[in-house]
């Protein structure tokens, strides 16, 4: 079985309210609330877990009584994870989940800045953990005011390793580029025209594949809209189907990166890897956990995407 290493170094304890109808600027009142162990690193790994095509080892930042919350709850779900011990309280994030309109409002929490030991400590577990590891994820951005090389050092060690390493950040990055041997960038399209300075995706694609040599596949979402995936030499987009119903849209993204880095380190061949990624993120929309994906509904969503060449 692939083994895969998972770096989600900003990690939240998330509550989502659920509004029949959220009105901007008027007194909401929740119809329900629901909590639970949440950031890209561990929506990542649940939905690796659904899958279950891929061992894996989720490292993180882990601090105070919201950090204590979310360790219990990965323990209680036999996620195996490693959480670095840091002075800073880890975040929370609050998603308000208009179920009329199916749109979300996110309310993200400062967060506090790892030590540099507590970067040392974290880096050396990440040595140790890619020891036989295929791939490696860095989902999402550091805690505020970390030493922005973290990545940078992390991405040397994946080389080292000769892991493929997948890439959900879009920050800071050319000295990871510059660092890393082999590069599986999934961005959102707004991520992409940021990093490419380019308009349009093929423009942005063409832009980042010419300039930063170690991306070897990069795969671009735009929410429903369609999704593109380029190994440089070949470019695909997908179609989406409509979905007749969205419970909550959170963890799409990172329900997306998750199988399509499993796929690739398992031996699928790219463009239907990324088709694959796409149906389970989609099957993560039909229930509000986000990460969160039942395969066989995947399954049934595979076929109604629609690929062409371009």
């Amino acid at each position: 079985m692939t083994k895969l290493i998972v770096l989600g170094p900003n990690p939240a304890w998330q509550k989502t309210l659920f509004f029949p109808d959220f009105t901007r600027g008027a007194v909401n009142r929740a119809r329900k609330m629901e909590t639970l162990a949440s950031g890209k690193g561990i929506n990542f790994c649940r939905a690796l877990k659904c899958q279950g095509q891929s061992k894996f080892t989720l490292l993180q930042f882990s601090g105070g009584d919201n950090g204590s919350r979310l360790d219990a709850e990965l323990q209680s779900a036999a996620m195996d994870f490693i959480s670095i011990k840091v002075a800073g309280e880890t975040r929370c994030c609050t998603t308000c989940l208009d179920e009329n309109a199916q749109v979300m409002t996110e309310i993200i929490e400062p967060s506090f800045p790892a030590s540099e030991g507590e970067v040392c400590s974290f880096l050396e577990a990440c040595d140790r953990s890619l020891s036989g590891a295929s791939g490696i994820a860095f989902c999402g951005s550091l805690p505020d005011g970390t030493d922005p090389d973290m990545y940078v050092k992390a991405a040397q060690l994946a080389a080292k390793h000769h892991a493929l390493l997948l890439i959900d950040a879009f920050r800071d990055l050319d000295k990871v580029f510059a660092a890393a041997e082999k590069v599986l960038l999934k961005i959102n399209k707004e991520e992409l025209e940021k990093l490419s300075g380019e308009k349009g995706i093929e423009a942005g694609l063409k832009n980042v594949f010419r300039t930063f040599r170690s991306i070897q596949y990069a795969a671009i979402t735009d929410g429903p809209a369609d999704a593109f995936a380029s190994d440089g030499i070949s470019l695909a987009r997908y179609t989406l189907p409509e979905l007749s119903y969205v419970a909550s849209p959170l963890g799409c993204g990172d329900t997306a990166s998750a199988i399509l880095l499993s796929e690739l380190c398992s031996g699928t061949a790219f463009f239907p890897a990324f088709q694959k990624a796409l149906a389970a993120a989609s099957a993560n929309c039909l229930n509000p956990t986000p990460g969160k994906y039942f395969p066989e509904e995947a399954e049934k969503l595979l076929p109604e995407y629609s690929v062409k060449t371009l």
